[in-house]
């Protein structure tokens, strides 16, 4: 199995569960709800940036990570692909996004508008470690739905994404299995006297 096909398999281990998020800064409190569905994978493995690629470029995207699920569509074919650099960093720590996501503390309110060297439209940014490196991971409003999904994800190179953004305290991390109905508790703290909490709009 190689790479590309490795990271498919680790999200598509993740299109059953949603993540509800609770968090607070300040006095306020907001809260999330992040889903997944499989056209999500092309943008997040930088499918995108595979622009000289008519198949990577063109296809219907849950397509596209069907034919990387099955093999017929395999790193060596990304590689091809005088773009490929731009998106190779991004493999790695994609393999490992359950655990990001499930370990994830460090979250911030992302406002645009900070960084006008970026064309990034986000409501939220998630920061972890892989390998000892900041990686990145942005979330925006799914287009309608009221749930959050995963807009892009890279590793830190010389832009430091997080500097300005507000970060919050995490309140309160849930796992829903929405196949079996189960809820996992992975992070819960006393939540501070504060605003009732409420959905974040984007």
């Amino acid at each position: 199995m190689d790479l590309l096909q490795t990271c498919a398999e680790a999200f598509e281990q993740l299109l059953p569960y949603q993540y509800h998020i609770v968090i607070g800064r300040k006095g306020k409190i907001l809260e999330f709800t992040l889903s997944f569905d499989r056209a999500d994978f092309h943008h997040l493995a930088g499918l995108h940036k595979l622009t000289d690629n008519v198949r990577f470029l063109t296809g219907k995207r849950e397509v596209i990570m069907q034919e990387i699920l099955s093999g017929k569509l395999k790193l060596s074919h990304a590689q091809q692909s005088a773009f490929f650099r731009q998106m190779e960093p991004r493999l790695k720590p994609l393999a490992h996004l359950e655990e990001f996501l499930d370990s994830n503390e460090m979250i911030f309110r992302y406002n645009s508008k900070v960084h006008t060297f970026s064309v990034i439209q986000a409501d939220y940014l998630l920061q972890n470690n892989f390998e000892g490196n900041p990686v990145y991971l942005f979330l925006v409003c799914r287009k309608g739905a009221d749930t959050q999904v995963c807009r892009t994800f890279f590793p830190k190179t010389e832009k430091d994404y997080a500097k300005g953004q507000p970060r919050y305290t995490l309140l309160k991390k849930e796992k829903i299995n929405l196949y079996t109905g189960k809820t996992i508790v992975q992070y819960e703290r006393l939540m501070p006297k504060a605003t009732k909490p409420h959905h974040s709009v984007s």
